[in-house]
Formats: C-alpha cells, sequence, structure tokens
C-alpha cells in the first residue's frame, strides 16, 4: 500500500519558492520579446476578426502574453506583496490599452 501512495507524492517535485516567485516577477514585465509577442497576437487577432473566424481570435488569445501579468496579480494577492500587485496591474492595463 506505500509503493502505491508514493506514486501520488509531490514532495519530490515540490519547486523552490523564493524561484517561483522570481520567475513570476520576472515575466511581468513588458519588454523585448514580451512586446513582439504582443504585436504579433495583435495582428493575429485583427486577421481573425477580419475574417470572422473564431478559432484564429481563440489562437490569438493563446499566444498573447498577457498571462506573466494576471499570474503576478494572483501571486502579489496572495503573498500580499503590494508592489507586485501594483507592477503586475500596471503592466496588465499598459497591454490592454
Amino acid at each position: 500500500m506505500n509503493k502505491f501512495l508514493e506514486q501520488f507524492d509531490l514532495t519530490h517535485e515540490k519547486e523552490n519558492y523564493r524561484d517561483v516567485i522570481k520567475t513570476i516577477e520576472n515575466d511581468v514585465a513588458s519588454h523585448g520579446a514580451n512586446l513582439w509577442i504582443l504585436i504579433f497576437a495583435i495582428f493575429v487577432a485583427s486577421l481573425g476578426l477580419n475574417v470572422n473566424s473564431t478559432a484564429v481570435v481563440i489562437g490569438a488569445m493563446l499566444i498573447s502574453p498577457l498571462m506573466g501579468p494576471i499570474m503576478g496579480m494572483g501571486m502579489g494577492m496572495g503573498i500580499n506583496d503590494l508592489v507586485l500587485l501594483r507592477k503586475s496591474l500596471f503592466s496588465y492595463l499598459l497591454q490592454q490599452a
């Protein structure tokens, strides 16, 4: 029975807490590759709207780099980090405009 329960143990795959926070903080900023990906996602979404294709618009949402700021907002609220929350919210609103 112990061997069976060991198969579902997640503790050996647990990431370092500080590494997770650092990765999320780095993904919040809108610069470099994220801006290029956002520009191409806008082009793909515009194309999808022009040809009236729901699948293309959904594809544009999938390649959009908005997940970084959204995860940053969630992490900021979860650990009560107002600096990260403010940075994430600003980045999210900047990319939405």
